[in-house]
């Protein structure tokens, strides 16, 4: 399911896991089997458990099984066992910010948030104080996290599963989260300061802000709020007691609310787990709110100016499908597989003018006969807002009829494009969850059938159903530029006035920036900015990396994050909530960061606990301990793909890394002296730099408390910047195969070169990389969507010290036996397609369009500092350089003089140089490409 365009409200604790796809994996249906359940035993003294029945097994085509079961007391449980995954445990509350009354809006955010803050420990239930919920998961190797839409409220945590009971504590965890709340007076009135906070940084984000517009538009939302699911500062700041308790018990009910597990779990175990922790017998106290959805007639447009964005933020919303109507969303998923596809020809005009729209819908009302959102997305720079608006409704107003050859191929890359959903945990959750909340899982279980059976005419009228140009709303965020006041407009005049400046504008405003350089060889750069959020980075790196011992790297980086040596990692937690700050510190062989974002009430508390935790990590045996348990967990469930190969050759080749191997083998030889003499060392050998953005508002104030506090460190190295030299030639190509059960082959084959670090190769080799995966003769075009070998093919290029990388990847099916989909020579078409692109850029057969476009493409990339973790990131690279503080400045204006000659002569460069593929597939994919493999080795 979708969920908003940025993902501002989803609430990421301590971890973030893979979104979930916005469709899913066509399915079978069997037959149902409903049978009473026998009394359950009790097993666990705490209270009796609830009885249920189990209304159905369902079966896929890729053999998951969904079991499905109603508790007595309204609960709706579903579990799905995936051996081999993590177990993870949500529940799923029917409410959303389309629930709240006019005096209480953002009261489901901030419910959300609450429910972190502690549990009564009563009716069977573990009691939790602040904090807890995180705490109990990250014991057992896991992750917690929550968020908060129009129409959901869900919370979720997972773990490897490493203990006998770490499945019950889990269950227990959301049993008491979703049952027990405190809900306290000091942790509301706590709460409120960190709330208010999301809610500003919301309001930062002009993609958000975008599509609120368009909710309230489409759909006549009359809402106070200052945005729709955040709400607003003053709503929050008069929340009472009375309030947050009457909306939990008006909704948090065992009948409003699904649970769904998934992983490695046994489906009878689970339900003896959740009978007895789920025990609420609680009924709705009082009237449910629901906001009226009426959606507009006519098409309306509202224009608005941001200085918060360089791009023209547009957001076209339409009336989807209803909630409970499966044929319609699948309908719709295909619409926008069409448009989204060649034949549409929108996608084609709109990547002309650089722009990239995301189709997709979202669920808006809980209510299941109210209409979705569908929208069209894109953030094209100003110069072009106008006519990718036009391409979208000229696409949209064509009449154009739609071959059955082309829907059935549409249809087979839907289905290639769902078809690694169901391989992770996390995603069948999320889909079943949102499934068991409209009541039809059947948009599972018949999915396949239902897509089979779509014919084109039918699909023809999805499209001027769901996309209908006559009832739409338009909302564009202009950018701009600080020169004019915000203020609505809707005059084709005015919003062609703001006409993009082109070299007038700079990635870095130098008259914004400033640098200062400290008697203790501190580099220190400010970045002006209108926000209140002050943001600090702190940055030793050393020219020369650690390479003593294996492990100890990895080993100082996860004591980092268990509290300070006169500090627990408890009581540093606490600390950091009463605060309202966040600071943490990583480390690596080449050098130490620390973070800390705070606001202009609390900055300077955060930068003295930088400090503390920069000096005085907690250096201690148990810690050690602890540490090395935990990266021994994470280096045994780590996926292979084939970055991961790629990643493992890099630590082979690279004098200054260690293997794999050579790090799990010596974890457990690392002593306290090791981890404190590699502190030593990156602290004494180190450069540093510091980065920070400053209110405008308290410039001088706020510069010169975080000067002083900076003056205060132990002396570091001067700020001569050198690259480490970490290239070696690879002497002969070489290829790595890996074995598993996934269906589609995930190839790359990448190319390492020595990079020289200077502007003009800065830009030169973006703008190849860009033509190699997005022009004419780019891997997406002739790979994907003429040849259609994958949903995901594509380029990215790394540099890392005086290495750079082009690594070429693709995802292609080629073992889904369940569908009788086997094309195993899927991978030497992969490869001989990258190979073909490749000679095709070498030999400059690249359009000047493709050139300009690469251009465009890179210059929109250097101009968008929006935020401030962008700005300080931008400064931070400078500074890190020998080309100072404007280093992008210089990187644009280099990309307007790159020439064809300098793009072919790079890419010769680059490609001349032995490639290193590695494949991860099926052993019958591997098997039947043998010979072709072997080939590789000796053919290059």
């Amino acid at each position: 399911m979708v969920m908003k365009v940025t993902g501002v409200n989803n609430i990421a604790f301590r971890s973030t896991q893979v979104s979930t796809p916005d469709s899913f994996m066509p399915v079978n249906r069997n037959e149902k089997h409903v049978k009473e359940l026998s009394p359950v035993t009790l097993d666990y003294g705490v209270v009796v458990p609830v009885n249920y029945k189990k209304t159905s097994v369902d079966k896929l085509d890729n053999g998951l099984e969904i079991y499905s079961y109603k508790m007595s007391n309204g609960y709706k449980v579903t579990i799905v066992p995936m051996k081999g995954s993590p177990a993870v445990v949500k529940s799923y509350v029917n409410v959303g910010s389309m629930n709240e009354t006019q005096n209480i809006k953002g009261i489901s955010h901030f419910l959300e948030h609450m429910a972190f803050n502690g549990t009564n420990g009563e009716n069977g239930h573990i009691e939790l104080k602040q904090g807890d919920s995180f705490k109990q998961i990250d014991k057992l190797g896991g992750w917690a996290n929550a968020s908060t839409n129009y129409a959901i409220t869900d919370y979720v945590n997972s773990t490897p599963l490493l203990g006998e009971k770490d499945l019950e504590t889990q269950i227990r965890v959301i049993a008491a989260m979703a049952e027990d709340m405190k809900l306290s007076e000091d942790m509301i009135k706590k709460e409120k300061g960190p709330v208010s906070s999301e809610i500003n940084m919301i309001l930062d984000d002009p993609q958000t802000i975008a599509m609120d517009q368009t909710v309230r538009t489409l759909f006549n939302v009359k809402n106070p709020a200052d945005e729709l699911v955040g709400g607003s500062v003053s709503h929050i700041q008069n929340l009472t007691r009375d309030d947050v308790v009457n909306y939990y018990n008006t909704y948090y009910t065992p009948d409003n609310t699904n649970i769904v597990v998934t992983g490695d779990v046994n489906p009878e175990e689970v339900m003896k787990i959740v009978a007895r922790n789920f025990t609420s017998k609680k009924v709705s106290k009082g009237t449910k709110y629901e906001e009226k959805i009426n959606p507009i007639e006519n098409t309306i447009r509202k224009d608005f100016l941001s200085d918060k964005t360089n791009s023209a933020e547009i957001v076209v919303g339409f009336a989807g499908p209803k909630n409970n109507d499966i044929r319609g969303k699948i309908l719709f998923e295909l619409a926008a597989m069409y448009l989204n596809s060649h034949e549409s020809g929108m996608i084609t005009k709109l990547k002309k003018k650089n722009a990239y729209p995301l189709i997709s819908d979202e669920k808006i009302s809980t209510n299941p006969n109210n209409p979705r959102l569908g929208f069209i997305a894109l953030s094209p720079a100003e110069e072009n807002c106008e006519n990718s608006l036009k391409i979208i409704f000229e696409t949209l107003g064509q009449d154009k009829k739609i071959s059955k050859e082309t829907t059935e191929r549409l249809k087979q890359k839907l289905k290639q494009q769902n078809e690694d959903v169901l391989e992770h945990s996390s995603s069948v959750n999320d889909i079943i969850g949102y499934s068991v909340l409209d009541n039809n899982l059947e948009y599972l279980t018949q999915y396949n059938n239902i897509l089979n059976s779509i014919t084109p005419e039918e699909l023809s009228g999805a499209i001027k159903e769901y996309f209908d140009i006559n009832k739409a709303a338009i909302t564009v965020v202009h950018p701009s530029f600080g020169e004019n006041k915000a203020e609505e407009n809707t005059s084709d005049e005015k919003t062609n006035a703001l006409s993009f400046r082109g070299k007038e504008r700079l990635p870095i405003d130098t008259n914004e920036v400033s640098e200062y350089k400290l008697n203790n060889n501190y580099d220190v750069g400010f970045y002006n900015t209108k926000s209140n959020n002050i943001n600090v980075s702190i940055k030793l790196y050393d020219n020369v990396p650690y390479t003593k011992k294996a492990g100890v790297t990895q080993v100082l980086d996860e004591i980092y994050t268990i509290g300070l040596k006169n500090l627990s990692a408890d009581k540093f937690d606490e600390f950091k909530d009463k605060n309202n700050l966040e600071v943490n510190a990583t480390a690596g062989n080449g050098g130490i960061g620390v973070f800390m974002n705070g606001d202009i009430e609390n900055y300077q508390l955060g930068l003295a606990a930088m400090k503390e935790l920069l000096y005085n990590p907690n250096i201690t045996e148990e810690n050690i301990k602890k540490a090395v348990s935990h990266i021994k967990d994470r280096m045994d469930r780590a996926k292979i793909s084939s970055s991961y190969i790629q990643n493992q050759f890099d630590n082979i080749i690279n004098p200054y890394a260690f293997t794999r191997s050579e790090v799990y083998k010596n974890l457990d030889n690392i002593t306290v002296e090791d981890v404190q003499e590699l502190h030593n060392y990156l602290i004494k050998n180190a450069r540093g730099i510091v980065t920070a953005n400053i209110p405008q508002n308290a410039e001088k104030e706020v510069k010169t408390n975080i000067l002083r506090a900076i003056s205060t460190f132990k002396e570091v190295e001067p700020n001569n910047y050198r690259p480490t030299e970490v290239y070696r030639d690879v002497i002969a190509p070489e290829v790595f195969t890996f074995a598993n059960f996934n269906s589609q082959a995930d190839i790359s084959q990448v190319f390492r070169f020595k990079y020289d670090n200077t502007i003009k190769e800065k830009a030169v080799a973006p703008v190849m990389n860009s033509i190699l995966s997005s022009s004419s003769i780019g891997l997406f075009d002739v790979l994907r969507e003429k040849q259609n070998l994958a949903y995901s093919v594509h380029s990215n290029l790394y540099s890392n010290g005086n290495q750079g990388q082009v690594a070429l990847n693709i995802l292609t099916t080629t073992d889904n036996k369940a569908i009788g989909e086997v094309n195993y020579d899927n991978v030497k078409k992969s490869i001989q397609g990258f190979n073909n692109q490749i000679t095709e850029l070498r030999n400059g057969k690249f359009t000047d369009e493709d050139l300009e476009n690469a251009k465009r493409s890179i210059k929109a990339t250097l101009l968008n500092t929006e935020g401030n973790y962008s700005k300080i990131n931008a400064l931070e690279a400078g500074m890190d350089s020998k080309y100072t503080i404007d280093l992008r400045n210089k990187i644009y204006d280099a990309v307007d003089k790159i020439t064809r000659e300098d793009v072919v002569e790079f890419a010769n460069k680059v490609f001349s140089t032995n490639p290193v593929y590695s494949i991860t597939a099926t052993q019958e994919t591997l098997d039947a490409n043998k010979e072709f493999l072997d080939g590789l080795r000796k053919n290059n």
